[in-house]
Protein backbone atom coordinates (compact mmCIF):
# COMPACT_ATOMS: atom_id res chain seq x y z
CA UNK A 1 0.00 0.00 0.00
CA UNK A 2 1.34 3.41 -0.94
CA UNK A 3 2.07 5.93 1.81
CA UNK A 4 -0.70 8.34 0.75
CA UNK A 5 -3.22 5.48 0.64
CA UNK A 6 -2.31 4.62 4.23
CA UNK A 7 -2.64 8.26 5.31
CA UNK A 8 -5.91 8.56 3.39
CA UNK A 9 -7.37 5.50 5.12
CA UNK A 10 -6.25 6.64 8.58
CA UNK A 11 -7.58 10.17 8.04
CA UNK A 12 -10.99 8.76 7.16
CA UNK A 13 -11.16 7.00 10.56
CA UNK A 14 -9.86 10.13 12.27
CA UNK A 15 -12.53 12.35 10.69
CA UNK A 16 -15.25 9.89 11.68
CA UNK A 17 -14.00 9.86 15.28
CA UNK A 18 -13.82 13.66 15.33
CA UNK A 19 -17.40 13.92 14.05
CA UNK A 20 -18.48 11.39 16.68
CA UNK A 21 -16.71 13.41 19.38
CA UNK A 22 -18.60 16.51 18.27
CA UNK A 23 -21.91 14.64 18.32
CA UNK A 24 -21.11 13.19 21.76
CA UNK A 25 -20.26 16.69 22.99
CA UNK A 26 -23.66 17.91 21.77
CA UNK A 27 -25.52 15.06 23.47
CA UNK A 28 -23.61 15.53 26.74
CA UNK A 29 -24.22 19.29 26.66
CA UNK A 30 -27.94 18.86 26.14
CA UNK A 31 -28.09 16.23 28.89
CA UNK A 32 -26.31 18.64 31.23
CA UNK A 33 -28.94 21.32 30.66
CA UNK A 34 -31.81 18.87 31.06
CA UNK A 35 -30.35 17.46 34.25
CA UNK A 36 -29.75 20.94 35.69
CA UNK A 37 -33.39 21.95 35.22
CA UNK A 38 -34.53 19.35 37.74
CA UNK A 39 -31.77 19.88 40.29
CA UNK A 40 -32.89 23.10 41.93
CA UNK A 41 -31.91 26.74 42.14
CA UNK A 42 -28.27 26.16 43.03
CA UNK A 43 -27.65 24.84 39.51
CA UNK A 44 -30.18 26.92 37.65
CA UNK A 45 -29.35 30.34 39.12
CA UNK A 46 -29.36 33.03 36.46
CA UNK A 47 -25.91 34.45 35.78
CA UNK A 48 -24.57 36.60 32.97
CA UNK A 49 -22.84 34.77 30.15
CA UNK A 50 -21.83 35.43 26.58
CA UNK A 51 -22.26 33.37 23.41
CA UNK A 52 -20.76 33.98 19.99
CA UNK A 53 -23.98 35.43 18.60
CA UNK A 54 -25.19 37.29 21.71
CA UNK A 55 -23.21 39.40 24.15
CA UNK A 56 -25.03 38.90 27.47
CA UNK A 57 -28.14 37.06 28.37
CA UNK A 58 -29.25 37.10 32.01
CA UNK A 59 -32.35 34.98 31.51
CA UNK A 60 -30.65 31.60 31.16
CA UNK A 61 -29.74 29.24 33.97
CA UNK A 62 -26.09 28.41 34.71
CA UNK A 63 -26.13 25.00 33.07
CA UNK A 64 -28.23 26.28 30.16
CA UNK A 65 -25.64 28.95 29.47
CA UNK A 66 -22.85 26.45 29.90
CA UNK A 67 -24.61 24.18 27.43
CA UNK A 68 -24.74 26.93 24.81
CA UNK A 69 -21.02 27.57 25.22
CA UNK A 70 -20.22 23.87 25.02
CA UNK A 71 -22.33 23.63 21.87
CA UNK A 72 -20.23 26.42 20.35
CA UNK A 73 -17.11 24.37 21.08
CA UNK A 74 -18.78 21.36 19.52
CA UNK A 75 -19.28 23.46 16.38
CA UNK A 76 -15.55 24.21 16.36
CA UNK A 77 -14.84 20.46 16.44
CA UNK A 78 -17.17 20.05 13.46
CA UNK A 79 -15.29 22.83 11.63
CA UNK A 80 -11.99 21.11 12.41
CA UNK A 81 -13.40 17.91 10.87
CA UNK A 82 -14.23 19.98 7.76
CA UNK A 83 -10.57 21.05 7.56
CA UNK A 84 -9.58 17.40 7.78
CA UNK A 85 -12.01 16.54 4.98
CA UNK A 86 -10.32 19.14 2.77
CA UNK A 87 -6.99 17.42 3.49
CA UNK A 88 -8.52 14.11 2.38
CA UNK A 89 -9.49 15.68 -0.95
CA UNK A 90 -5.86 16.71 -1.47
CA UNK A 91 -4.80 13.17 -0.59
CA UNK A 92 -7.12 11.76 -3.24
CA UNK A 93 -5.28 13.82 -5.86
CA UNK A 94 -1.96 12.33 -4.79
CA UNK A 95 -3.43 8.83 -4.72
CA UNK A 96 -4.80 9.27 -8.25
CA UNK A 97 -1.31 10.23 -9.48
CA UNK A 98 0.23 7.25 -7.68
CA UNK A 99 -2.28 4.94 -9.35
CA UNK A 100 -1.48 6.46 -12.75
CA UNK A 101 2.23 5.81 -12.17
CA UNK A 102 1.51 2.24 -11.02
CA UNK A 103 -0.50 1.66 -14.21
CA UNK A 104 2.43 2.87 -16.34
CA UNK A 105 4.86 0.60 -14.48
CA UNK A 106 2.54 -2.37 -14.89
CA UNK A 107 2.18 -1.61 -18.61
CA UNK A 108 5.98 -1.40 -18.95
CA UNK A 109 6.35 -4.77 -17.21
CA UNK A 110 3.93 -6.34 -19.71
CA UNK A 111 5.73 -4.81 -22.69
CA UNK A 112 9.11 -6.01 -21.35
CA UNK A 113 7.66 -9.51 -21.05
CA UNK A 114 6.43 -9.36 -24.66
CA UNK A 115 9.82 -8.04 -25.83
CA UNK A 116 11.64 -10.87 -24.02
CA UNK A 117 9.34 -13.39 -25.66
CA UNK A 118 9.84 -11.79 -29.09
CA UNK A 119 13.62 -11.79 -28.59
CA UNK A 120 13.66 -15.50 -27.61
CA UNK A 121 11.55 -16.33 -30.65
CA UNK A 122 13.86 -14.30 -32.91
CA UNK A 123 16.98 -15.98 -31.50
CA UNK A 124 15.56 -19.37 -32.51
CA UNK A 125 15.05 -18.25 -36.13
CA UNK A 126 17.85 -18.30 -38.65
CA UNK A 127 18.44 -15.27 -40.86
CA UNK A 128 16.73 -16.93 -43.84
CA UNK A 129 13.49 -17.67 -42.05
CA UNK A 130 10.47 -16.05 -43.71
CA UNK A 131 9.19 -14.47 -40.41
CA UNK A 132 12.57 -13.05 -39.34
CA UNK A 133 11.94 -9.49 -40.70
CA UNK A 134 8.48 -9.31 -39.11
CA UNK A 135 9.79 -10.65 -35.78
CA UNK A 136 12.71 -8.18 -35.87
CA UNK A 137 10.31 -5.32 -36.56
CA UNK A 138 8.07 -6.44 -33.66
CA UNK A 139 11.05 -6.55 -31.30
CA UNK A 140 12.15 -3.05 -32.39
CA UNK A 141 8.63 -1.66 -31.85
CA UNK A 142 8.44 -3.22 -28.38
CA UNK A 143 11.86 -1.83 -27.43
CA UNK A 144 10.80 1.62 -28.66
CA UNK A 145 7.62 1.35 -26.58
CA UNK A 146 9.73 0.44 -23.54
CA UNK A 147 11.90 3.54 -24.08
CA UNK A 148 8.78 5.73 -24.38
CA UNK A 149 7.31 4.21 -21.23
CA UNK A 150 10.60 4.71 -19.37
CA UNK A 151 10.53 8.38 -20.34
CA UNK A 152 6.88 8.74 -19.36
CA UNK A 153 7.52 6.98 -16.03
CA UNK A 154 10.43 9.28 -15.23
CA UNK A 155 8.28 12.33 -16.02
CA UNK A 156 5.37 11.05 -13.89
CA UNK A 157 7.70 10.22 -10.98
CA UNK A 158 9.07 13.77 -11.04
CA UNK A 159 5.52 15.21 -11.21
CA UNK A 160 4.41 12.97 -8.36
CA UNK A 161 7.36 14.03 -6.21
CA UNK A 162 6.53 17.72 -6.80
CA UNK A 163 2.84 17.09 -6.15
CA UNK A 164 3.59 15.31 -2.86
CA UNK A 165 5.77 18.17 -1.64
CA UNK A 166 3.17 20.78 -2.56
CA UNK A 167 0.32 18.72 -1.14
CA UNK A 168 2.18 18.06 2.12
CA UNK A 169 2.63 21.80 2.64
CA UNK A 170 -1.09 22.36 1.93
CA UNK A 171 -2.06 19.48 4.25
CA UNK A 172 -0.02 20.83 7.12
CA UNK A 173 -1.26 24.38 6.57
CA UNK A 174 -4.87 23.17 6.68
CA UNK A 175 -4.27 20.80 9.60
CA UNK A 176 -2.45 23.26 11.84
CA UNK A 177 -4.67 26.16 10.79
CA UNK A 178 -7.75 24.10 11.69
CA UNK A 179 -6.19 22.96 14.94
CA UNK A 180 -5.27 26.54 15.84
CA UNK A 181 -8.83 27.69 15.06
CA UNK A 182 -10.34 24.88 17.15
CA UNK A 183 -8.06 25.62 20.11
CA UNK A 184 -8.71 29.37 19.86
CA UNK A 185 -12.46 28.80 19.86
CA UNK A 186 -12.08 26.45 22.82
CA UNK A 187 -10.19 29.11 24.76
CA UNK A 188 -12.81 31.73 23.85
CA UNK A 189 -15.55 29.40 25.06
CA UNK A 190 -13.71 28.84 28.35
CA UNK A 191 -13.10 32.56 28.86
CA UNK A 192 -16.80 33.28 28.20
CA UNK A 193 -17.81 30.64 30.67
CA UNK A 194 -15.72 32.11 33.48
CA UNK A 195 -15.84 35.84 32.71
CA UNK A 196 -18.47 38.24 33.95
CA UNK A 197 -18.56 41.65 32.35
CA UNK A 198 -20.70 44.58 33.27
Amino acid sequence: MEFSASIHCNSCCYIERLAKLSADFIRASEALRTWGLGEGDDLSVSVPFRTIDHLWNNSQDTLGGSTKILLEFSASLTQFAAHEQAIREHMKTVRTQEEKLDTLKHRRKNVVSKADSAERKLSKMDSGHKNTPAQTELLMRLREEIRELDSEIMTEEAKLGDLKRTAAREWMTLKFGGLQECCRKGLVCISRLFSIDS
